[in-house]
């Protein structure tokens, strides 16, 4: 069997916990033939292939190189209107679209300097935005269809396999889409945090004027709603998600495979008595991770106990890291906090007392498990599927930062409910998110599918 794993800006050119997962699935599933094919502005491969994973193809996005707007095409002018759909967050019919893709000499460039596409977007704008600013909606209209069309453009270099598996319900889920109209492959969709969850967040937390966040919101429910749709089978993370995908598509039967890990991979740590307490955090640095609240929470801590913080991961919001730096000089807290960039995680478990997640939002993080396997309390928000791991006494609220401080410092005043904590937590891990079970799940579903 050959499976083809579509992935946005992760698995193999990204770390993190969707880079992560997907090594692992490949790397321990090696009676199955795996390609990698993902889109992303990035080009430099950041893990060791796996002997099974055969082909890599990264499609490495540029911004879009435009000129004046070309005489009409007919077939442009059906793709445009096939595309539409996304301005009402409607599903698009991509077995239309595949048609018109393979006859003809396509590119996602042709497409937007075409005047058809100057017609559209004219009429739109002044149909919707007749008293706003043009240029920050002909800015926003060229970055959400460049990256439509662009898998249009590229999914005929998409390699054939007896199922697709992607990783999200956004633009690797579309592709996944169009690869199955193509081939008549099956098509597996994981979706591990959500992808019209975090999208949404994203958007109300960036620059773009709030007048255009309908038409944002419209085009990321029209991908999810058209990956949805097109799959034969949609997996999720935890059942804290079942819930939300069925309310975006009613008819959907998701199915829950939880994260799974090597729990020998990870050392026990060693539980100090010298009262000195370190307090960490894997994370990348990035808004949804909430590391502010994470330090206002070690404000209120130093002022019992003696006790430093590390912030272990990759910087990837630097406006939002500053934010971080700022606070903690505004809180005088430059000798008891560490950001350390990105490191091996698994040397740093050991090195923790407690481990903290204040994420905003979450899927089934994989982070939770590895500190858990190193016999470290944890204690988290109540989010996503983290309450499916961790019980009442170690979830706060998210942005209760005060909750947080006064949670890890009963800790801190405990060692025999540290040691207790991370002895249960390490029994659960085995048990229950071994990574084993996670591949004999999707194992099950490549077999299941793949006739």
């Amino acid at each position: 069997m050959r499976v083809c794993v579509l992935s946005e800006n992760s698995y193999p050119v990204t770390r993190g916990g969707v880079s992560e997962w997907c090594h692992l699935l490949i790397k321990n599933m090696d009676d199955v033939d795996f390609d990698v094919f993902t889109i992303s502005p990035e080009k430099k491969i950041l893990y060791e292939p796996p002997k099974n994973l055969l082909e890599r193809h990264i499609t490495r996005l540029n911004a879009p190189k435009l000129s004046p707007p070309k005489r009409r095409d007919r077939k442009i002018k059906s793709i445009i209107s096939l595309a539409m759909p996304v301005l009402t967050g409607n599903p698009i019919d991509c077995r239309s679209l595949q048609k018109h893709i393979e006859t003809s000499d396509f590119t996602a460039e042709k497409v937007l300097s075409s005047e058809k596409n100057w017609e559209v977007m004219i009429r739109y704008y002044k149909k919707r935005f007749p008293t706003k600013a043009f240029i920050p909606f002909y800015l926003s209209w060229v970055s959400l269809f460049y990256l439509l069309y662009k898998m249009l453009e590229i999914s005929v270099n998409v390699p054939n396999a007896d199922v697709y598996h992607a990783l999200n319900a956004g633009y690797a889920g579309f592709l996944g889409c169009l690869a199955k109209t193509q081939t008549g492959s099956p098509l597996v969709i994981t979706e591990h945090g959500l992808y019209l969850k975090e999208r949404k967040f994203e958007l109300r937390n960036s620059e773009v004027p709030e007048w255009l966040h309908e038409m944002y919101e419209s085009f990321f429910y029209s991908l999810v709603k058209t990956s949805y749709k097109y799959s034969d089978e949609v997996t999720t993370v935890c059942e804290d998600h079942i819930e939300y995908i069925k309310e975006v598509y009613p008819n959907l039967k998701p199915k829950v495979v939880y994260n799974g890990i090597d729990v020998d991979k990870f050392k026990l740590n060693d539980l100090r008595n010298d009262g000195i307490f370190n307090i960490g955090t894997v994370s990348r640095i990035h808004p949804i991770k909430d590391i502010m609240t994470l330090i206002r929470a070690a404000h209120n801590v130093v002022q019992k106990h003696q006790a430093h913080f590390f912030i272990v991961g990759e910087v990837q919001d630097k406006e939002y890291y500053d934010d971080c730096l700022n606070l903690v000089d505004e809180l005088d807290l430059n000798s008891e906090i560490t950001f350390t960039g990105f490191q091996d995680s698994a040397e740093w478990y050991p090195k923790f007392d407690v481990f903290v997640l204040p994420s905003i939002s979450e899927g089934f993080p994989l982070t939770i498990l590895e500190a858990l396997s190193s016999g470290i309390p944890c204690i988290a928000t109540n989010v996503g599927g983290i309450p499916e791991i961790l019980s009442d006494d170690f979830l706060v609220e998210k942005w209760d930062y005060e909750r947080l401080a006064t949670k890890i410092s009963s800790l801190l005043e405990s060692s025999d409910t540290r040691k207790t904590a991370g002895e249960r937590g390490r029994e659960l891990v085995s048990k229950k998110f071994h990574f084993e079970n996670m591949i004999d799940g999707y194992r099950e579903i490549y077999e299941a599918h793949n006739i």
